[in-house]
């Protein structure tokens, strides 16, 4: 997993660009999806030519679907993945890519001297050379190894924690935020993803549960509100679980969660599709 080798770094390097790139050309297809809308309300997006290709040219859709193919290719060098999150379903290889990035590696942008730069004015400013890089050319970047000794602390890094007054936190001008904006809409996806899989999945068993315990303690909330709750809850277990399922194959410490030590609770989730298969979808 060590960013040791030139051929484990170039590995990582990879991963992280084809992962970026396929959030672009996600963007794109959506804007040229919202713009064919505006041009002609009854036009069909299938038979769009940029999007799905013309004869023998591919379309955004198809070169989607390829950098879909070659995210995966490059995963099946992380156990995370292949030992569990290819099992789970509704978690494809853009998910699970971004997941591992964010879970393993810190990209650090450095100066030409090799320095650390820091966040400055809205700009990177090295300390060392006492300057801006603005105008320097492409930013580069060391790869640095995260490290989450307890699942509260993986929670935080992805946004999923709740603040004092017991709402999640939100991004504040001119604030830096301690927490990741990619991993926090990550999660969002993940929830997404369960929710569709109804009752035909256990995290989408578990969605549901807690969508009707959240209605019989809660009617007053509207049905939207509890929605949220519980697409939140599902892809928390699902963090909670990742994090397990990486200390358990990384021959980690897995610490006991906090409700089941501290507080005593009982019946403590353990992850699923590891160890056993339940049956995908």
């Amino acid at each position: 997993m060590k960013p040791d080798t030139p051929e484990r770094e170039l590995s990582i390097r990879n991963l992280n660009h084809l992962l970026r790139t396929y959030d672009g050309l996600n963007k794109l297809i959506t804007a040229t999806k919202n713009r064919l809308q505006a041009l002609n309300p009854d036009a069909s997006a299938k038979q769009d030519w940029i999007l799905n290709g013309e004869g023998k040219s591919q379309g955004l859709e198809q070169i989607k679907d390829k950098l879909s193919r070659k995210i995966e290719k490059e995963l099946h060098t992380w156990p995370l993945y292949t030992e569990w999150m290819k099992h789970v379903p509704g978690i494809g290889p853009a998910i699970a890519g971004r997941l591992i990035i964010l879970y393993y590696y810190k990209f650090t942008p450095i100066c030409v001297c090799g320095e650390a730069l820091e966040k400055k004015d809205g700009t990177f400013w090295c300390p060392k050379c006492e300057k801006s890089v603005k105008g320097d050319g492409v930013t580069r970047h060391k790869i640095e190894l995260r490290d989450f000794p307890n699942i509260s602390k993986f929670w935080a890094f992805m946004g999923m924690h709740i603040d004092s007054d017991g709402h999640k936190p939100k991004r504040k001008t001119g604030q830096q935020s301690n927490w990741s904006t990619v991993g926090r809409a990550t999660c969002y996806l993940i929830g997404d993803q369960f929710n569709r899989q109804t009752n035909k999945t256990p995290y989408g068993v578990f969605l549901l549960e807690r969508k009707a315990r959240c209605e019989k303690q809660h009617p007053e909330i509207k049905p939207g509100h509890r929605l949220n709750r519980a697409r939140h809850e599902a892809a928390k277990l699902f963090i909670a679980h990742m994090w397990t399922v990486a200390r358990t194959l990384d021959g980690l410490t897995v610490t006991p969660p906090y409700a089941g030590t501290i507080m005593g609770h009982t019946g403590i989730v353990q992850p699923f599709y590891f160890g056993k298969k339940e049956k995908a979808a």
